[in-house]
């Protein structure tokens, strides 16, 4: 039953929680959750995870890719596309608990190491600015020579928040591993699917986006990490009042710089 409601429904599925698909199926949570095990997925979110992979790129509705002789408006039509495409995956196959335990997990940090190159650089910029917009202490380290020095001082009460479009930077992954043996947690953020960061981190968030081959640096994976970022900071700022406070002081003291 499971099976075939998700052959028959397969868009369907993705959003829906284990008790969603048990309900539309038919069956218990249990049977869904040892269904995925017999297929061979480590857990009902791995499942998800792949089936997502397998309908999200490409999507023949959107037709993302750029051809050569596509004209400005088209261009402008098809990117717009695509980011619009990338934020509505990615927040389909968000995983609540797993934003939920990186919320947290930040919240309770003694210091936030994020982590992020090349494209994922301005993201990792972006992270350490909000975090410290809420009081909570973090540092952006976007040159691979500091993230190993980082990731060496790290200390068990220490967040290494590691960004990876591909999730395979050997840098990124490298610095989250000696993190990681220095008792560190890991968030990583990756695209959608298994990774050598994913495998590495505790906590796995993911964006959902199919990048063209026009596309020198990822965009609408930045968009989709974006997101991800301003989400984290929002349930932070609702979950923890107190911090407002302290944010309305930032606020107060930036105001002074402005005519």
């Amino acid at each position: 039953r499971v099976a075939k409601y998700v052959l028959d429904n397969p868009n369907e599925v993705i959003p829906l929680a284990v008790a969603g698909l048990a309900e539309a199926s038919g069956v218990s949570d249990a049977t869904v959750i040892r269904t995925c095990k017999s297929l061979g997925f480590a857990s009902y979110q791995d499942f998800k995870v792949t089936l997502a992979m397998d309908i999200v790129t490409p999507i023949q509705a959107i037709h993302e890719e750029i051809n050569p002789g596509d004209d400005t408006s088209t261009i402008i039509d098809k990117v717009f596309q695509g980011n619009l495409y990338a934020l509505e995956y990615t927040r389909s196959t968000i995983n609540v608990e797993a934003m939920e335990k990186a919320a947290t997990a930040i919240k309770s940090a003694n210091r936030v190491l994020v982590m992020g190159l090349g494209n994922s650089h301005p993201i990792a910029l972006d992270l350490q600015h909000k975090l410290m917009r809420l009081g909570i202490s973090a540092q952006a380290h976007t040159d691979s020579h500091l993230q190993t020095i980082a990731a060496v001082n790290a200390k068990p009460d220490d967040i290494v928040f590691a960004i990876s479009h591909s999730g395979s930077s050997s840098d990124i992954v490298d610095a989250a591993k000696i993190a990681k043996s220095k008792g560190a947690t890991i968030i990583s953020l990756t695209n959608i699917g298994s990774s050598p960061l994913s495998k590495v981190a505790d906590i796995t968030l993911f964006t959902a986006s199919n990048e063209t081959k026009y596309r020198i640096v990822a965009l609408s994976s930045r968009i989709a990490q974006m997101a991800i970022i301003d989400s984290l900071y929002t349930i932070i700022a609702c979950q923890y009042p107190q911090i407002t406070d302290n944010f309305r002081q930032i606020e107060r003291a930036l105001d002074m710089k402005k005519y």
